[in-house]
């Protein structure tokens, strides 16, 4: 009963905080104080007052919490127990709470006396009436001068020809990339050269503000022409800076059929797409455009001398091709003095000068107003991109979160704020990045923000304490945190770097953070799990990854709100058997990497299927004496189950828990040995949203559900051995898109019929010993780009139909034999060369046993001349 009243506790006093502080309710208004004259000191000390009170809410609630924890009890006599043993201190509890929101309430009084913004009955009524609600242009999008020109040329080229397109109808063009690029410059330019203007009768370049009736009365104006009340424009071409959701006006423009041209220029992919008909991608300067330019602002025009030019390069890696940070930091450099010395220290110092420097100041507020325009979850997982469901960014809870994240991610990369480094198959991102530049200046708004501090050797000593709740340290945590007493007040910790320290030492310092809420020691120097993590009740995003530690404590029961432990590439065997007390868990991953197995699984105990919320596990130990495969069936939000050391007797059951989880999108599963039967062919009806399946064993037939997955997009069979039947399984799968076989296919010929494999983008197959003939007909893996063979030392000749593989970009031969090796080299320089000569790139590699040949060689088509 005392934790039911404990719950009922918590939700009464944030009712009464909601309504006894009603403009506090909404996260939103520290963000429409942000935008309000978000560069007066006005506005920020309204601004940090609001914070420091929501921070003090954040902080009552808190301690309530840490004082009156969560307790899982299986009885209920020790439930009983622990009512009466904390019945006081939950008294001491309440009192205390008490006090902290009489004190809150005094300090939101007083706020409310000085700023009258705040008791508007609706928080935000006041922001309408700002400078940017009117419709006044906020001049942060500079035009660059003609001899900043670098690289416009051929530009200004391709948008000309889009524009004089002989189609009558009108069109709509945007110029699209990331801010700083010089879409507006490109854009002016054009629209102002004697050859447009030329080409149509009348025409008008009109930096576009928020105001709709603001911008037709400057295009008006533009025109020489009256504001009329419906828009008759005979062979009219607009041009405007879009920031904002403006295709609806575009679509009330005429279409008369005269080749009325619009251009605009916005920093979203998507608005792009949704308003026009053609889209002009403006590409970063190439790196010769880039230095041209940088030599021109830096050394105004002179060549680089040669003591700068490593400096000098390094200094222009930071700006990513952006026109306008080159300028800014050439500007910047024109005024030093032409020592590697005075060069460094604007190295050193480019974060900082994001502030002091003029030329600078107008890049970040170029950024600051594209950050500023996000939503308010966004803006905050923009700042810091990594753990956004742990922080409480994304709202929803549940099965939804990961979407919702996945969602932001698009936005933010269709916005030109995030660059994508890698994608899968899919094209969904792997990995992604931001800009040199880009992510000077979010390190500067996030510490204006209060929102995160960025702490290194040479600025910890700086650190005001009172700041943030957030803090990234980098290779100086003995600096950093064994003598600070701030960092009570912190709710996130991100370490990185090898700085090496003991777990006895880390420990020590983090008894002090008792209110965290994440804590990334990804990489740490960690030998042992630290102690004192278990006595941070409110931890929800643990990750330890790539540490030493080799077991999990059974205190790890105490972190009731833990939703994420990651402890992949540890040395952790075995968890605990109270990690299945740790109710809210949604993200559950560990493994340690094995020379020989590869990864390995951890051992669990029974109890883990009580779990409920859990979305992915893995990889974990089938443990038939434990019941664990029966268990994993009552795990029925499952989206991502990785279990291995699975015996043939498992396999039964195993199917019978994977038919439950209907949100199953990967699946791992691999046996106990190579020579173990992995017997799963007992599912009628698999998860209909599986995508991602690997298969580590020997199989005695492929099994009859696989061809049922419609959803499958990329499957991994290892150690399967089958004989025949498997292509014939699969070829028929319609999202199919990569195929890896590894001493999967035991059979001597590979037949890739007509029509088989739509999809398929990527095929690997390896260590196929009998293998002697592959044949791709005629329609077959119409959309294939890479093919990879391995070790298949029985296959003597080319594959045949080769050239049916229109779309094959890349071969990869590695470790073949020299017979295969031969043939390949004398296709492409005999008369049959056409059949390969699509193909780019061609790497090959005889088998190192009695081998003339080089280990590698390249034979691809720019190498064969």
């Amino acid at each position: 009963m005392a934790e039911i009243a404990v719950s009922a506790a918590l939700g009464v006093v944030q009712i009464f905080l909601s309504q006894r502080i009603p403009e506090l309710k909404q996260k939103k208004l520290i963000s429409d104080i942000k935008q309000r004259e978000q560069h007066t000191e006005g506005a920020r000390d309204r601004r940090n007052k609001v914070q420091e009170i929501a921070y003090k809410i954040e902080d009552a609630l808190e301690e309530f919490m840490v004082d009156v924890p969560e307790h899982f009890h299986k009885h209920k006599f020790s439930q009983a127990l622990h009512d009466v043993h904390h019945k006081v201190m939950h008294r001491r509890a309440f009192s205390r709470l008490s006090s902290r929101i009489n004190d809150i309430q005094a300090k939101i009084n007083a706020i409310k006396e000085l700023d009258p913004f705040r008791t508007s009955s609706s928080g935000v009524a006041a922001v309408a009436s700002s400078s940017r609600a009117e419709g006044v242009l906020d001049p942060v999008y500079p035009i660059l001068n003609n001899d900043e020109l670098v690289g416009m040329e051929r530009r200004t080229t391709d948008l000309f020809d889009l524009l004089i397109k002989e189609e009558s109808r009108r069109l709509v063009i945007s110029v699209v990339g990331p801010n700083g690029s010089g879409k507006t410059t490109l854009i002016k330019k054009v629209c102002e050269s004697e050859r447009v203007k030329g080409h149509f009768e009348c025409h008008a370049w009109v930096p576009h503000s928020t105001s709709c009736k603001d911008t037709w009365e400057k295009i008006c104006k533009e025109m020489g022409v009256p504001v009329p009340q419906e828009q008759i424009w005979n062979r009219i071409c607009f041009g405007w800076s879009l920031k904002d959701d403006w295709c609806n006006s575009i679509n009330i423009l005429p279409d008369n059929g005269n080749g009325s041209r619009i251009i605009f220029s916005t920093c979203r992919r998507d608005l792009a797409s949704e308003c026009s008909n053609d889209i002009y991608n403006l590409d970063l300067l190439t790196g010769n455009e880039a230095w041209k330019l940088f030599c021109k602002k830096a050394f105004r025009g002179s060549e680089c001398p040669e003591h700068l030019k490593e400096i000098s390069e390094d200094l222009l890696t930071r700006c990513g091709g952006l026109p306008l940070a080159i300028v800014a930091l050439g500007s910047l450099l024109s005024t030093k003095s032409r020592t590697p010395a005075e060069f460094q220290k604007v190295l050193d110092s480019l974060g900082h000068n994001l502030e002091r420097n003029f030329e600078f100041g107008i890049m970040k507020r170029v950024l600051e107003q594209r950050y500023f325009n996000l939503s308010h979850n966004l803006k905050h997982c923009f700042l810091l991109i990594r753990l956004w469901i742990a922080e409480g960014f994304v709202e929803e809870k549940g099965d939804q979160a990961l979407e919702v994240a996945d969602a932001y991610l698009k936005k933010l990369i269709s916005g030109c704020l995030v660059d994508t480094n890698t994608r899968d198959v899919q094209g969904l991102v792997r990995s992604c990045q931001v800009n040199n530049l880009v992510r000077e200046c979010l390190v500067s708004i996030s510490e204006d923000e209060r929102f995160c501090k960025v702490l290194t050797r040479q600025n910890f000593d700086e650190y005001d304490h009172h700041s943030n709740r957030r803090i990234a340290i980098h290779d100086t945590f003995t600096n950093s945190l064994k003598s600070k007493e701030y960092v009570s007040r912190v709710r996130t910790l991100l370490m990185f770097g090898k700085e090496n320290f003991t777990t006895s030492e880390f420990g020590k310092a983090l008894e002090r953070f008792k209110f965290l809420r994440v804590l990334e020691l990804k990489d740490a120097p960690l030998e042992t799990f630290p102690a004192e993590v278990v006595n941070l009740t409110l931890l929800r995003y643990l990750n330890l990854r790539n540490t030493k530690i080799n077991e999990v404590p059974d205190l790890v029961k105490k972190l009731q709100n833990l939703e994420t432990l990651d402890l992949r590439q540890t040395f952790v065997s075995e968890l605990p058997k109270t990690i299945c007390e740790v109710h809210k868990l949604v993200h559950l991953a560990v493994d340690k990497i094995n020379e020989v197995q590869g990864r390995v699984g951890a051992g669990v105990f029974s109890g883990i299927g009580v779990l409920a919320s859990l979305q992915k596990l893995s990889l974990i130990k089938a443990n038939k004496s434990q019941r664990i495969v029966e268990e994993l069936g009552n795990l029925t939000a499952m989206r991502k189950l990785g279990i291995t050391e699975l015996e043939s007797r498992d396999g039964k059951d195993l199917c019978a828990s994977i038919q439950k989880m209907k949100h199953l999108s990967c699946l791992h599963v691999t046996s106990r040995s190579k020579v173990e039967v992995l017997d799963l062919d007992y599912m009628s009806t698999p998860p209909s949203l599986l995508h991602r399946l690997s298969l580590e064993g020997k199989l005695r037939a492929t099994p009859s559900w696989i061809s049922e997955l419609h959803s499958l997009v990329k499957m991994s069979l290892k150690s399967s051995r089958l004989d025949g039947g498997l292509i014939e399984a699969l070829q028929a799968l319609p999202c199919l898109m990569e195929l890896q076989l590894v001493d999967a296919f035991n059979g001597k010929e590979l037949e890739f019929r007509c029509n088989s494999f739509q999809e398929l983008r990527k095929l690997e197959v390896e260590q196929s010993d009998h293998l002697h003939t592959v044949l791709v007909h005629e329609g077959a893996m119409p959309n294939l780009q890479k093919l990879t063979m391995r070790r298949c030392k029985n296959l003597k000749l080319a594959p045949l139909g080769l050239n049916n593989l229109t779309r094959l970009e890349e071969m990869h031969l590695y470790e073949m034999s020299e017979e295969l090796i031969t043939e390949l080299d004398n296709l492409r320089t005999g008369e049959y060369h056409w059949m390969i000569d699509h193909i780019q790139v061609i790497h090959t590699s005889c088998s190192p046993v009695n081998s003339t040949y080089p280990r590698f060689r390249n034979l691809s088509s720019f190498a064969r001349y």
